[in-house]
């Protein structure tokens, strides 16, 4: 076997395993929430397959109203992420050289580890009244989302040509119309990725909402650990919440896919 093709065989199969380790677990997590909660850890049979989780999970107030809460502060902490970071991303890149290294600083915060910040937002946010709120959940994932946001975009916005703006200023344009009208079609693919990936990190956060939240603002992730009872696990909707948990993530990915590769510069084979 000649080299080349020997070498390409080795890349399909670390690339067949690495996605099979990625998929193995959700995978295992759907087979599992629909086996009935008596034969968890048995004997798996299609025969004995049935929807009594999901029927049980769907039939609880407080899943549909965690899922919701998880929802609304994923999409709003995305949507105030990408309002700031955009102007900031530009502002980096574009207005004056002085801000260049400051996009290492940004990178950096986002490297802080959340337990540092959780106990000085519980602490202000009881002062504030801002425990167990969307908007507090939502202030607090912007410590994450907007430096990584600003990165991003920043990272975008110098790989697009100033030829272009100053063509624009010439004709009149406002360092404001060059943003919102030139820059950001331009750059939408990447905007969009990078909405994604905000909403995913947000949608997935489990530490600050554990800690900041209880009832009102309670997210799906702190919900799964109301289903561990002193009598054993509730292992059937454990499974059956993190599947659909899965969905909102798997078609936003999906409808973006084009977009993802357009990103990055990988071409579509189209």
């Amino acid at each position: 076997m000649p080299a080349s093709r020997l070498g390409a065989v080795v890349l399909w199969l670390a690339a067949a395993f690495c996605c099979g380790v990625a998929v193995f677990p959700p995978l295992w997590a759907a087979v599992l929430s629909l086996t009935p909660a008596d034969r968890v850890g048995g004997t798996l049979r299609i025969s004995a397959w049935t929807l009594e989780n999901y029927a049980d999970v769907f039939a609880q107030p407080t899943f549909w109203r965690a899922l919701l809460n998880s929802f609304l502060a994923a999409l709003g902490t995305t949507l105030a992420a990408l309002g700031l970071g955009i102007p900031a991303a530009y502002a980096l890149t574009r207005v004056t050289d002085r801000l260049a290294g400051a996009s290492l600083v940004i990178l950096a915060v986002r490297m802080v580890p959340g337990i540092v910040l959780v106990l000085p937002f519980y602490m202000t946010y009881r002062q504030l009244r801002l425990l167990d709120t969307i908007p507090g959940l939502c202030l607090t994932y912007l410590t994450f989302a907007l430096p990584f946001a600003i990165w991003m975009v920043s990272s975008f916005f110098a790989a697009i040509p100033k030829e272009i703006e100053e063509a624009a200023a010439i004709g009149g344009a406002s360092r404001w119309t060059i943003l919102w009208r030139i820059l950001t079609p331009i750059a939408m693919p990447a905007i969009l990725t990078t909405g994604v990936l905000v909403f995913i990190f947000c949608w997935n956060e489990f530490l600050f909402a554990l800690i900041l939240t209880s009832k009102n603002a309670l997210t799906f992730l702190p919900l799964l650990l109301r289903y561990v009872l002193p009598q054993g696990p509730l292992y059937g909707q454990i499974f059956a919440g993190s599947t659909i948990f899965l969905v909102p993530p798997l078609i936003a990915f999906l409808l973006i896919r084009g977009k993802l590769s357009e990103a990055f510069g990988v071409g579509t084979g189209r």
